[in-house]
């Protein structure tokens, strides 16, 4: 018996399958550790406790070496071995490690050009250049050595956009090197640089296919890791103010409004642009928490909280699809609450004319569309206005609020005309805007 288990045994080895290797998922598998060990090799870098005693220059050339030797690595691998995906790995990893070394550069330069008093940082936060003229050498150094590189990366990772991708990818880490640690400041810079580079990215969805590998996407990601290091160092070394974060969600929702925009985003329309509205809402609330005790006056605060939020949830309706009447609602009814209530926290002309304003605005619009909800709104929003006028007319003599009533009226008497005459044009053009609120 035991001699028939044993020969049932070897039958079963033989016809067991040999196990093979995937020679693919091998290589895919070692470049992909090879380049997380690098990429965490640079941002630890900026993190790594030194010697007080030595000197920052010679750190950051150190630094700056290391992509000098992925670049090496990438000739070697190409022209030697004639490996071209690993070739093209070492490429990506160049420009993965170059804002590092301009957010280091940054210290440098902040050490020496600084636009507000220095903030106390942990001392292997601190990159201090010995005068101010090594630190504009560091800089022209730096751009001497990294852009021959760059832009061999981009004509091998992306050639059909390389030029646009290598100035956008040096303008977004210049941002780095601005000597200012503001977090105020910072979310202006944030705002503009990564809204326009969202912009230029939707620019190129449209490109011929070349630009779909994924070593063209990764090129075109490149750009953005400069704005996402300079969000990371206020968190991490500074202290992030409530503006600071709501700028943050203002911008997700900005770059969210404006990828909805484009037809291969569409999907994301079927949310109803509720993500969008509700980070751009929360954001200016944040932001307005911030500034809002610098206010002196409660119409102040009242408006400049509610209306902005109001316009808010108005633009991102113009995203939406099925919600769309829905947040239109929700802005329109915002804004109208807050015209009347603007009397009641201070009567005074410029709350009277906010609401009178808001409510004809929101009345004429409505007839417009021949919305009898929103006609009916306006005007009762408006009757009380008016009311708050007449209160104030009998309280004291001004004659701002008698001559603005007249310049109010004269005005739309004239935008009637306006309208009459140019109906038909102003037909095409609303016919030619499918995406604005309440339209339907």
């Amino acid at each position: 018996m035991d001699g028939e288990y044993r020969d049932l045994f070897a039958a079963d080895v033989r016809r067991a399958p040999k196990p093979t290797v995937d020679a693919d998922a091998l290589t895919r598998a070692l470049r992909l550790a090879g380049a997380v060990m690098v990429v965490a090799s640079a941002s630890t870098f900026m993190l790594q406790h030194w010697d007080s005693s030595g000197n920052d220059l010679w750190r950051y050339a150190m630094l700056v070496g290391q992509s000098l030797l992925l670049a090496l690595a990438a000739y070697f691998v190409g022209l030697t071995v004639r490996e071209g995906k690993s070739a093209r790995t070492f490429l990506a990893l160049v420009l993965a490690t170059m804002p590092v070394s301009f957010a280091v550069l940054g210290g440098l330069v902040y050490s020496q050009f600084h636009l507000e008093p220095l903030s106390t940082l942990p001392q292997y936060a601190s990159w201090v250049a010995p005068t101010r003229w090594s630190a504009i050498v560091a800089v022209l150094g730096t751009l001497a050595v990294l852009v021959p590189p760059a832009v061999i990366a981009f004509v091998a990772l992306a050639r059909k956009q390389a030029k646009a991708l290598t100035l956008t990818f040096f303008a977004s880490n210049l941002l780095l090197l601005i000597p200012v640690r503001e977090p105020a400041a910072i979310t202006g810079v944030l705002a503009l640089s990564t809204l326009g580079l969202v912009w230029l990215e939707l620019g190129r969805l449209g490109l011929p296919a070349q630009l779909d590998t994924t070593e063209a996407r990764l090129a075109r990601i490149m750009p953005f890791v400069a704005p996402f290091l300079m969000a990371g160092r206020v968190f991490h070394l500074y202290r992030p103010t409530p503006l600071f974060v709501g700028g943050l969600l203002l911008i997700a929702a900005g770059a969210l409004w404006l990828a909805t925009s484009r037809r291969e985003f569409a999907g994301l329309r079927s949310l109803g642009s509720w993500p969008c509205a509700l980070m751009a809402v929360l954001g200016w609330t944040l932001c307005w928490l911030d500034f809002s005790g610098h206010l002196h006056s409660a119409f102040a605060s009242l408006v400049t909280l509610g209306l902005p939020s109001a316009l808010l949830l108005l633009a991102a309706s113009t995203r939406a699809v099925t919600s769309r009447k829905a947040l239109a609602g929700l802005g329109l009814g915002l804004a109208l609450v807050t015209a009347v209530l603007g009397p009641v926290a201070e009567l005074g002309t410029l709350s009277v004319l906010t609401c009178l304003g808001i409510g004809i605005a929101a009345a004429v619009w409505g007839a417009a569309l021949r919305n009898v909800v929103q006609t009916v709104t306006g005007a009762i929003v408006a009757v009380i206005g008016l009311g708050a006028q007449v209160m104030l007319a009998v309280r004291a003599e001004d004659l701002l609020r008698w001559g603005s009533l007249t310049a109010v009226g004269v005005l739309l008497i004239l935008g009637a005309s306006y309208v009459e005459r140019n109906k038909a044009r102003l037909a095409r053009w609303w016919d030619a805007r499918p995406g604005l609120p309440m339209a339907e």
